[in-house]
């Protein structure tokens, strides 16, 4: 076990991955099918379990300085032996080397890479928007010569890599377009008559609830008989109610599965390369029901290969108040965040990976700028499991604190699955 936290700081790293060349692929079953050339292999560890922990105090300030003696971790509730342990430090302005004689696989570990993915399926017009610009302002701002990112969009990796160029980036991120089809249009005849009141409602109905389309019903001609007569009656009121649920659930599935692959095939992707890697997923959100394993072994892949996801609500601020996007079921009042279900689904991605979603803010450059700094100080755990079996299962990770006044942020555990051979970034 070791008796110190070695101290990493990142700046001149990027070119020590990345030598001449300025870009890496990301390879995978790319929903686009890109093509690239493999990127050089260097020997690592893949036996290693690897665990990201952001350390608080009570002030919520980081706490450095500690060693492997003030953290025990557990795997499924059993002690496991600290085996690595060191500390990140970046301040993302591509300064300082590491100190002469450091261990080069933390240096390795080191930098920063970010891959912004665009969930424009779950992003209405005005949502859109707003993430390009502050997706577009962090690049310019904070984006630094030692960071290597990439960007997501119209469901595949631009140009089928990873970049060092900010200008690439910039049009990457310009060329996200909306879709016509977004989970906002589809939720928009809620509103109409017969109203739907929420996404819950439609989940119950299409699900055979039938005391849910009766109430809706006789409330719906209660309101507006005339709408109620036009319509043929309270009977054909309650078929159009049910017609209406059942459509948008069918489109809602639809949409969760595509934006599912595309968080798998970054996911994959970027297992191949070392460290520490985040997913900014920019989204608004998306029909979780029927779909939480599925979620939660994404994360646990995710946290198996060291990617953290962090999780930007779109919406900006949805609190209340004159900046606040319209709701879909009433056009003048504030979004209500009690609408639908789709905010359960960014929470099931980001604890499991160790990650944490940033809503009610109107300045997303600012958010992202939240998940940078947040990616740029930490604590890396590494111990090889006392279960070396790669059964594929899920394994539960808890790191606990020696010390006391002491909160840690970490993944919340992991899916046991070999890891391909680590590539470094470059081609």
């Amino acid at each position: 076990m070791m008796r110190i936290a070695r101290v990493v700081c990142c700046g001149a790293v990027a070119a020590l991955l990345l030598g001449p060349a300025h870009s890496a692929p990301l390879q995978g079953q790319n929903p686009q099918s890109q093509t690239s050339t493999q990127a050089p292999t260097f020997k690592s560890t893949t036996a290693l379990v690897e665990v990201d922990a952001v350390i608080f105090d009570r002030q919520g300030r980081f706490v450095p300085g500690l060693v492997a003696e003030d953290l025990t971790i557990l795997e499924d509730g059993r002690p496991q032996a600290i085996q690595q342990f060191y500390m990140v430090a970046h301040d993302g302005s591509g300064g300082p080397s590491p100190a002469p004689g450091a261990n080069l696989t933390p240096v390795e570990r080191a930098h920063r890479v970010f891959v912004m993915l665009f969930d424009e399926g779950h992003l209405g017009f005005e949502s859109l928007m707003r993430v390009k610009k502050g997706a577009e302002g962090f690049i310019q701002a904070q984006i630094g010569p030692g960071d290597v990112a990439g960007v997501f969009t119209n469901g595949g990796m631009y140009r089928g890599r990873l970049t060092t160029d900010k200008n690439e980036l910039i049009a990457a991120v310009r060329s996200a377009r909306p879709e016509f089809d977004n989970r906002q249009s589809l939720l928009a005849p809620f509103r109409e008559f017969p109203r739907i009141p929420s996404e819950m409602d439609a989940i119950r109905i299409e699900g055979g609830a039938r005391e849910v389309v009766d109430a809706l019903g006789e409330e719906a001609c209660r309101r507006d008989p005339f709408l109620c007569s036009q319509e043929g009656g309270i009977t054909q009121v309650e078929n159009l109610i049910q017609r209406k649920a059942k459509l948008y659930i069918r489109q809602a599935r639809a949409l969760t599965a595509r934006t599912v692959q595309n968080l798998q095939y970054v996911v994959s992707g970027l297992s191949r390369f070392p460290g520490r890697k985040t997913i900014v997923f920019l989204s608004e959100g998306f029909f979780v029901e029927e779909s939480r394993d599925v979620q939660q072994m994404v994360a646990a892949q995710a946290a198996r290969a060291g990617t953290t996801i962090y999780s930007i609500d779109g919406r900006g601020n949805i609190s209340g108040g004159a900046n606040a996007d319209p709701d879909v079921t009433t056009a003048a009042a504030a979004r209500s965040t009690a609408f639908d279900s789709g905010e359960a689904a960014p929470i099931i991605l980001t604890m499991g990976t160790g990650g944490f979603m940033v809503h009610n803010v109107d300045d997303i450059a600012r958010a992202i700028g939240m998940v940078a700094r947040d990616t740029s100080t930490y604590y890396v755990i590494g111990y090889q499991p006392e279960n070396g079996t790669m059964d594929g299962k899920f394994r539960k990770i808890e790191v606990k604190a020696r010390v006391d006044g002491l909160t840690i942020r970490a993944r919340k555990g992991y899916a046991a699955v070999a890891l391909p051979p680590l590539e470094a970034i470059g081609k």
